[in-house]
């Protein structure tokens, strides 16, 4: 609180008459101010604050009577005053979020700053920080004043869990909210998730530039953790330079598939950073994959092939995602002459996946000429795809 000295002399002259009927009551003050309309006023060496809202506490009546006539007040109708403040002072601030984390391993350090827009310093031991532990218990400790005028208060080897702190202020002339001022929040003391392992696609592999799946496994040292994730990729292998996914992986999740579109024959990079639920991050390594070619649809080649002189066509398709292709061969009519094993194909695999076959039936007699229908079945994420293509054997 600052309070100004001043020697006023003000003199108010009012028009209009007052009612007696209003002045002479029991109290003769505020009744007397409320109703006076001609006055004039003397205040002397009293405290006076600009903000302070002025109230009528005392006065004498000099004379009375009735209705038009005159009311006089003696000089002293005001008393001294006291300052009350219209609007809350703050006398901390922030230095850190409200609610924040550590980690487990680090020092913790409390921090806030004082300040008095009346030049009032602190009272003795104050600010203080009242810190609430995990089981419920409290501590309160002095802070140590540094410069620019931040308090500080370190913690050393805080246990793992929820902390609840609260910062307190006063001074000597602080009298809101009974005197005191304070700020609160939420500490955690935490620990990174840890023990990224890639899964696919593996470093360096060729994958279909259409569809790329990623799956990786991570682990959290925090019950019911929630694990959120930023997912990062370009052409560049200069963390700073990869795009943020706008769409990445859910929470909690152990895959995700990056179906935009990847040019094709290209080398990407990419990285992770995984959060838990108190903010606390993994930051994976950068990791690399090549595109291959894109297979606009299923062919094989060569085509037409002549199994009587030991050649093999190779069907080539594409397989988006991990999962398995089966392979009949059918006649114009209709028959199935041939059907191959079902293929197991994982995220290891080349970009175009390949079924040779060479012209035989199951019974391992030749085809004859003519035309057949080759259909792939494929199947991956709980998908089913069929495609198709003809071929031709000329012996």
């Amino acid at each position: 609180m600052k309070k100004i000295t001043a020697v006023l002399f003000l003199f108010f002259v009012f028009s209009a008459a007052s009612h007696a009927g209003y002045v002479l009551n029991v109290n003769k003050s505020i009744e007397v101010y409320q109703s006076l309309n001609q006055a004039s006023l003397r205040m002397q060496k009293q405290w006076l604050c600009a903000d302070t809202v002025v109230m009528p506490i005392g006065g004498i009546v000099a004379s009375g009577g009735t209705n038009d006539e005159y009311t006089e007040v003696e000089p002293f109708f005001f008393q001294e005053f006291d300052y009350v403040p219209d609007t809350k002072v703050d006398i901390l601030e922030r230095v850190h979020p409200q609610n924040i984390y550590s980690l487990e391993s680090e020092d913790v350090v409390f921090q806030v700053k004082y300040g008095d827009k009346y030049e009032n310093v602190p009272t003795a031991d104050y600010p203080k920080l009242v810190l609430t532990y995990p089981d419920n218990s409290t501590q309160t400790y002095t802070m140590t004043a540094g410069p620019d005028g931040i308090f500080s208060y370190t913690a050393v080897n805080l246990p793992r869990g929820g902390y609840k702190y609260e910062y307190i202020a006063t001074n000597d002339n602080y009298i809101y909210n009974g005197g005191f001022y304070n700020l609160s929040g939420e500490w955690y003391i935490t620990s990174r998730p840890r023990d990224f392992n890639l899964i696919s696609p593996a470093e360096g592999i060729t994958v279909m530039p259409e569809e790329v799946q990623f799956q990786w496994e991570v682990f959290t040292d925090e019950p019911d953790d929630i694990l959120k994730y930023e997912f990062y990729i370009g052409m560049d292998n200069d963390k700073n330079k990869l795009k943020k996914v706008e769409n990445g992986p859910g929470s909690n999740t152990s895959s995700y598939i990056y179906q935009t579109g990847l040019s094709p024959v290209k080398q990407y990079y990419w990285y992770m950073r995984i959060i838990n639920k108190y903010g606390a991050d993994l930051e994976t390594k950068l990791f690399s994959f090549k595109t291959g070619g894109q297979v606009e649809k299923f062919y094989n080649a060569p085509n037409p092939f002549n199994p009587a002189r030991g050649q093999q066509t190779t069907f080539v398709f594409s397989m988006p995602q991990s999962g398995t292709a089966n392979l009949i061969i059918y006649s114009e009519y209709g028959d199935k002459v041939w059907e191959s094993h079902t293929y197991n194909f994982s995220g290891d695999t080349m970009s175009s996946r390949e079924i040779i076959y060479d012209g035989r039936d199951n019974s391992g007699r030749m085809l004859y000429n003519g035309t057949y229908i080759a259909v792939l079945t494929k199947k991956y994420s709980g998908k089913t795809k069929v495609e198709k293509c003809r071929i031709l054997i000329i012996k």
